[in-house]
């Protein structure tokens, strides 16, 4: 029985991890799903006035643009940059809506809503062309806004993995990010001479494959902490397939109560939604992901501008460090793993030590507190990266700039891998969905501010980067202000739960 268990315990977890992979943040190619949409020769129709054209076909690989090829110009990247910033404030924003939905409705429901989503999306994108072109907003707002609910329902599956919990959430996050790719095969498909109808009818279908993953995650919640004695008292299809939270619960005992004395502090410490969201613990925590993310953010929405001051405006170079930077996102789910593996990197050896004790020595009990105080090295380390990638975006060498995309994929994984881990440990996980989904909401308006920013770059600055990027540095500084308060935060509350 333990064995099948097992094997079932895997098969949701690689089921889940390759379905976040395909789908759970494809907006995030948006680099190379905008060259197939340049060369196709959407939003092309507002070059007709405009002063400087060219035309992509002399540079298109693709037969049907060889000899007609569109007119390119600014006013078409500037619409399809606002077709960017639209979806990926749907990703976020969309948390909020999904957030409610999976603590009302619970698991099942949430995904189907998030499923027909995606589909839609696919499906608009592949019957879309160049005279319909305004549909790209309303696609990529939904693609984006489906899979973010990807991840709120499927890093539940780390609950089941106890001591790995943190390492599974981080790798759900980085097979996330790691979809950015799925674009880029979009675009090597695209340019091997298969159409974009055909590419996103191919996605569409495995959307329609993946609700397999519906039936195999419980149709509320898995609950955390599990019960220690869960395994032992429930079968299979009951553990796994439950419709509501209670049934984790057979024995009328609470499912979230274990024999650590401490292991509902947080229903102590918030007692209602509203204590979540207006504690101090919260507020910080809001303020340090909204800043690295605006960081984030705004160097992925003018990476080809600081190339074009880089390379001279050489084509060529910048379609290259272009294609290095989108391949760069594929490796996310290593950093991803790094992540989860610094924040659970006490839990095993405390397990070991107890295993190990064959003369009944006393140990002191590991406490919520500890697996607390284990976030703050990799808070400190998301601050770190992205300083560092962002006093070397400063420096005018090209080459240097590998450098920098590695450090930027790598800061932004642990920020979007601590999001979901660290919000699922600090508060209740009656919550989770609700302050998960707040937290993103109110990120994504912050995120907007990479607007106002690239046009003071732009008409204040003379194009140049330098000041913003000090600016955000000194932001970045003061963000640091959320690891200290959990350090003293712990030590105030330990000594009141631990004997």
């Amino acid at each position: 029985m333990n064995l099948s268990k097992n094997i079932r315990k895997k098969v949701i977890l690689i089921s889940s991890l390759v379905e976040c992979f395909l789908l759970g943040g494809p907006a995030y190619g948006w680099p190379s799903l905008v060259f197939v949409l340049r060369d196709r020769g959407y939003f092309s129709d507002l070059c007709v006035n405009s002063d400087q054209v060219t035309y992509n076909g002399s540079n298109s690989s693709s037969d049907q643009n060889i000899d007609s090829g569109y007119p390119t110009c600014a006013e078409q990247d500037a619409r399809l940059q606002l077709v960017f910033i639209i979806g990926i404030f749907g990703h976020n924003s969309g948390a909020l809506i999904f957030g409610f939905i999976y603590d009302k409705f619970g698991t099942r429901i949430a995904r189907l809503i998030s499923s027909t989503l995606i589909l839609l999306a696919c499906l608009i994108f592949a019957f879309s062309g160049p005279s319909t072109s305004n549909l790209t907003f309303i696609a990529l707002h939904l693609l984006a806004t489906g899979s973010s609910n990807l991840i709120i329902t499927n890093t539940q599956v780390g609950n089941i993995f106890g001591n790995r919990r943190s390492t599974v959430i981080g790798l759900t996050f980085g097979a996330c990010g790691s979809s950015a790719v799925i674009m880029v095969f979009i675009q090597i498909a695209y340019n091997a001479g298969i159409s974009m109808m055909a590419s996103f009818s191919f996605l569409a279908g495995i959307t329609v494959f993946f609700t397999i993953n519906t039936v195999l995650l419980p149709k509320y919640k898995f609950p955390w902490p599990l019960p220690s004695d869960l395994e032992n008292r429930m079968p299979v299809a009951t553990m796994y397939g439950g419709t509501n939270a209670n049934e984790f619960n057979a024995s009328g005992s609470d499912p979230t109560t274990t024999s650590n004395n401490d292991t509902l502090w947080v229903d102590v410490e918030y007692k209602t939604r509203l204590s979540c969201l207006s504690s101090p613990m919260y507020l910080l925590f809001l303020m340090w992901f909204s800043i690295i993310q605006l960081i984030h953010l705004f160097y992925l929405g003018t990476v080809n501008p600081r190339l074009q001051q880089l390379t001279g405006d050489s084509t060529e170079a910048i379609s290259k460090y272009s294609s290095i930077y989108t391949v760069l996102y594929s490796t996310i789910i290593v950093f991803a793993w790094l992540c989860g593996a610094v924040v659970d990197r006490n839990k095993t050896k405390v397990s070991k030590v107890r295993n190990n004790d064959s003369n009944n020595q006393s140990h002191r009990i590991r406490s919520h507190f500890d697996d607390l105080q284990d976030f703050i090295p990799a808070l400190i380390i998301t601050n770190l990266v992205t300083a560092f990638f962002s006093v070397c975006s400063m420096i005018p060498i090209l080459k240097l700039q590998i450098l920098t995309f590695i450090l930027q994929v790598m800061g932004r994984t642990f920020l979007y891998v601590i999001i979901a881990a660290f919000l699922a440990l600090a508060f209740p996980a009656k919550y989770c969905g609700s302050v998960f989904g707040i937290c993103s909401f109110v990120s994504a308006w912050i995120s907007l501010l990479q607007y106002p920013l690239l046009k003071m770059v732009q008409n204040v600055f003379a194009d140049n980067f330098l000041y913003i990027d000090l600016l955000l540095v000194l932001l970045n500084v003061c963000s640091l202000s959320l690891p200290v308060y959990v350090y003293y935060f712990v030590l105030k509350k330990r000594p009141k739960v631990e004997f």
